[in-house]
């Protein structure tokens, strides 16, 4: 053997570089899952949980209470949403087309609707649509970001209420 020369590297050098490089592949998974698990959507829906469990059996009752008016709303957003010029969001027009039970135009119901962004808060607004006709109701709404809303109508003529969940893609 000369003196200059470097020593051969032995068998299986390089078996603990790959338990280390295991390793940092998982903790580097690990740490990536848990950036995205504390900075996006919470999940929270209700702070309120509790009490309105407590509420259940209103609830069913109201609803047995909507279904025995019979009335129908069919929801519309316009298909031109049109991009604001100064990109502050998008302008679209929301319809209502009440019915009753006996698919007879619904007139002098006041509508309201909870316009609500389910992944961002803080972009909520409540509107009151205006009758253009026979059971016809409209607003022009300016939604702040395209993409998906959920919209919760509300109908009311004297005592009887009806609500409607709606999920509507402004894009």
């Amino acid at each position: 053997m000369r003196a200059n020369s470097i020593p051969a590297r032995p068998r299986g050098w390089w078996i603990p570089y790959t338990f280390v490089g295991g390793f940092a592949v998982v903790l580097v998974a690990n740490l990536a899952l848990l950036y995205f698990a504390t900075t996006t959507f919470s999940g929270l829906t209700t702070r309120q949980a509790y009490v309105e469990g407590l509420a259940y059996n209103d609830r069913v009752a109201e609803d047995q209470a909507q279904a025995a008016l019979g009335w129908t709303l069919d929801v519309a957003l316009s298909s031109e949403v049109t991009p604001l010029p100064d990109a502050a969001g998008r302008a679209a027009t929301l319809r209502v087309t009440a019915e009753d039970a006996g698919g007879r135009p619904l007139d002098g119901l006041v509508i309201t609707a909870l316009v609500r962004r389910p992944t961002q808060q803080g972009l909520d607004q409540t509107v009151t649509l205006a009758p253009v006709g026979p059971g016809a109701y409209r607003i022009h709404l300016t939604l702040p970001k395209p993409g998906v809303w959920d919209l919760v109508f509300t109908a009311r003529r004297g005592d009887e209420t009806f609500r409607l969940r709606r999920r509507l893609n402004a894009a």
